[in-house]
Formats: structure tokens, C-alpha cells, sequence
């Protein structure tokens, strides 16, 4: 129960009243512990400093959650922090609404769980596609309306959830809570079949979408990704696979949208959401008239080592900045990969 007494100053008062009034997305980052006491204001300053948030006020994730940028938004246009109920306001303007992700990181999982519901309740969600679902799913799900299940894990396998490549255990909430609510579910990745034909073609990579420097870093990341173990002679393949799912992702959304209007959301990979390289660029493409003030990229992005400034988040980005929000949480581990992929303990 929350104790009002405790509320001692007006910003705070404030999230309290919007708990009150079961605004949903505040409520849950009210209990997340993750709205400072000013980040409710939209003029806060990039030097303003933030409480501390700990794992024992809600995360799931534990790793640097002492972090001044954990739980807070960065709108990379405006370069200022803005509140949870702000960017729900902001994010119901657009026609396409892109929530990215670390895969294993619960805190993103529950996040997105959290607007999903909260644009659904709003009336203001017209479908949601997954990267997790491949394309040749889609006749099973088109009927997902006039199925009922027993249980999460009877809808799991009704549609085939591929549960050793996306734990289920994360995804599960997501997907039950389009599922539960009438919110048409599009699968947005291309399937096997066809990732082997990308992969397997000799044709030489298209410009695609996002031109030479795109794809001069699509390299760039495929090489680092697979820590320097993977061929150059692959390169090529791995670009064709990349662009392929990402105008793959593009195409579900535009489906999606001209079916059912609204705003339509993606659940993917926050590089898939990108901006500058990624799912953005093909719904220019395939959606006719789109401008790109309607596309919005929200990155769920874990905090590193000794980087408190936000926009050095973005120091990669190609041309134009990669995302349009930041949302900062905790991170899960600090893991290796490529010492497994190296074979090292």
C-alpha cells in the first residue's frame, strides 16, 4: 500500500495521483521505483542528478542498477530526459511504434509488457508483430481470436513458440497480453526456408534501404558480432540474412497497420529498430507518404561501465542518430561471449 504521507514534495505527489487514477504505464513505474523525483518534469537538464534505484525497489536485474541513468528516458531529439507518462503521450502520435531489446534481460521484457497494455487499454494499439515469430505462422495466428487455451503454455505450442531460441518464459507475458486483450498478432521474422535462400544466394548485396555507409557498418557489426571469427567471404550472406529480416519486420507492420489501423508496435532486437540501419528504413519503403517523424524507435538499453552521459549511448549510430528514445535499466551479467565462441572458460 502506498503511504501518501511519505510524499513530501509536488513532483512526487503528482506520480502519486497518477497511481490513483490507474494510469497503468506510471502505476508500474511508480512500483518499479523507477521515476526520480523529477524526472516527471520534461525540462529536467542532463545534469540533474537521479536517486539511487536498486533492485530491491522492483528490478529484475541487479548489474550497475546504482546507475544515475537507470530507469531514465532520453529523448535524443529534444537531449533531455522525459517522463514514462510523456513518452506514452509522445509514442501514441506514431503510426509505427518499434520497442527494442536485450533478449535475456527480463526488465526490458516487463517493460514492453507494461505499454503493450497500457496502448491497448488506450484503445490506441491496432496490432503488435514479434521478431520471434517467422512469417510461415501467420494462418495459425490469423485464427488466434477464436481460440481459446487452458493455459500460456497451450498457446505456446498452438503456435509453435520456438522455446529453445526465445525463452518463453520472457516472452510469454508479452504475447498473452496481445493475446488476452483482442490485439491481432503478426509474426514479423522470415522463416527458415527463406533465411537459407538469402544465405545461400551469390547475388551481391543490394543498397537496400540504407546505402553504403549502411551497410559498411552492417559488416562492420556482423564481424564484431562474431568476434572476428567469422569469414569475409560470409559477409556478404550475413547482410543479405540481416536486411532480409528487417524488411521482412517492415512488411508485417504495414500489413498490420492497413489491416487494422492504429498505431502498430514490433517487438524485436534494438539493432533490428534502428534508425539508421534497421526496420525504420524499410517502412519508408513500403509504406507509402510515411514520414519518419511517424516511425518511433524506443531502445531498451542496459548501462555500462563508467558512462553516465546518454548520447554516448548513441555514438554509433550511421548518418542519423540510431534511436529516438533511450530507456536506461540495470544490466543482467557481464558476460564474454566471445571467450565461449573462442572455446576459453
Amino acid at each position: 500500500m502506498l503511504d501518501f504521507r511519505v510524499l513530501q514534495d509536488a513532483c512526487l505527489w503528482s506520480v502519486a495521483k497518477a497511481f490513483v487514477a490507474k494510469k497503468p504505464m506510471l502505476a508500474s513505474a511508480l512500483a518499479l521505483g523507477i521515476l526520480s523525483s523529477c524526472a516527471a518534469n520534461e525540462d529536467v537538464a542532463q545534469t540533474e542528478s537521479a536517486p539511487m534505484n536498486t533492485p530491491e525497489r522492483g528490478w529484475q536485474t541487479s548489474l550497475r542498477a546504482d546507475s544515475p541513468l537507470v530507469g531514465r528516458i532520453w529523448e535524443v531529439s529534444s537531449g533531455r530526459f522525459i517522463s514514462a507518462e510523456s513518452l506514452l503521450a509522445k509514442l501514441k502520435m506514431s503510426e509505427y511504434v518499434l520497442l527494442g531489446e536485450k533478449h535475456d534481460n527480463p526488465d526490458h521484457h516487463a517493460l514492453q509488457r507494461e505499454m503493450l497494455a497500457t496502448f491497448a487499454d488506450h484503445g490506441t494499439l491496432g496490432a503488435v508483430s514479434f521478431e520471434m515469430l517467422a512469417t510461415d505462422m501467420m494462418p495459425r495466428l490469423a485464427t488466434l481470436g477464436t481460440r481459446r487455451f487452458a493455459s500460456n503454455e497451450r498457446l505456446a505450442d498452438y503456435i509453435e513458440w520456438d522455446r529453445q531460441g526465445w525463452d518463453w518464459n520472457l516472452y510469454g507475458p508479452l504475447v498473452s497480453t496481445a493475446y488476452q486483450r483482442g490485439v491481432p498478432i503478426y509474426a514479423g521474422n522470415i522463416s527458415r526456408p527463406q533465411m537459407s535462400a538469402l544465405y545461400a544466394s551469390d547475388a551481391p548485396v543490394a543498397e537496400g534501404a540504407v546505402g553504403e555507409l549502411g551497410r559498411a557498418k552492417l559488416k562492420e557489426d556482423i564481424d564484431s558480432s562474431h568476434c572476428g571469427m567469422l569469414p569475409e567471404s560470409q559477409f556478404d550472406a550475413m547482410v543479405r540474412v540481416q536486411q532480409g529480416r528487417d524488411e521482412s519486420l517492415a512488411k508485417s507492420l504495414v500489413d498490420a497497420q492497413r489491416a487494422h489501423g492504429k498505431s502498430t508496435v514490433l517487438i524485436a532486437g534494438n539493432y533490428h529498430i534502428r534508425e539508421d540501419l534497421g526496420v525504420p528504413n524499410y517502412l519508408l519503403r513500403a509504406h507509402s507518404g510515411l514520414t519518419r517523424d511517424a516511425i518511433a524507435a524506443v531502445a531498451f538499453l542496459e548501462v555500462v561501465d563508467d558512462q553516465s552521459q546518454p548520447e554516448r549511448y548513441l555514438d554509433d549510430s550511421v548518418e542519423l542518430p540510431a534511436y529516438d528514445y533511450v530507456w536506461f535499466t540495470p544490466a543482467l551479467a557481464d558476460k564474454d561471449y566471445c571467450a565461449g565462441m573462442r572455446g576459453e572458460s
